[in-house]
């Protein structure tokens, strides 16, 4: 059975353990780590598509709020709207309150006053998910990223990105 983003984060999974043990014993074969990125996008889909099985057996529309971040002042109304198209394009139930913005900088998710208010929102029950453009606007620091995925995932909610983790690399 998969492990959720949450043990993912307390710990390594049964798989990693039993990869571990083999590489001990034979420490000559070649290994290939799992691109961490990818790691992180199977997971959040899994969640994501997990919580749409289950808002849909309740026969509702997803709600989500659209989480931004602002440079130099400037309102990112091109982000506003790539992000509010995909959820529209997913048939989610979008409302105008449910925009949360902060501006470009502090790299910490939890000092946030937006994204605090994302977590509130998705703590009160008062949103399924959350929609960003890219993993980067969460937070560019992969371990910040996946506390935050398990933060949300903890309450049984999603994120979803417009833009892939794994869009624009390289392999």
């Amino acid at each position: 059975m998969r492990q959720s983003i949450t043990a993912l984060n307390t710990g390594r999974d049964w798989m990693d353990r039993e990869r571990d043990f083999h590489a001990r014993f034979h420490p000559d074969e070649i290994r290939v780590e799992m691109d961490p990125l990818v790691r992180l996008m199977n997971d959040r889909r899994d969640v994501l598509n997990r919580c749409l099985t289950r808002i849909e057996a309740a026969g509702r529309l997803p709600r989500v709020c659209l989480y931004l971040l602002a440079a130099r002042g400037i309102e990112p109304a091109h982000s506003c709207d790539a992000a509010r198209d995909y959820a529209l394009k997913e048939g989610w139930q979008i409302s105008t309150l449910q925009v949360f913005t902060d501006r470009f900088g502090v790299t910490d998710p939890l000092l946030r006053p937006g994204w605090s208010a994302v977590r509130h929102q998705i703590r009160a029950g008062f949103v399924d998910g959350v929609v960003t453009l890219t993993h980067s606007v969460i937070s560019p620091h992969l371990d910040e990223y996946e506390l935050q995925l398990a933060l949300v995932e903890k309450h049984g909610e999603f994120v979803a990105l417009v833009t892939p983790e794994t869009a624009g690399t390289t392999s």
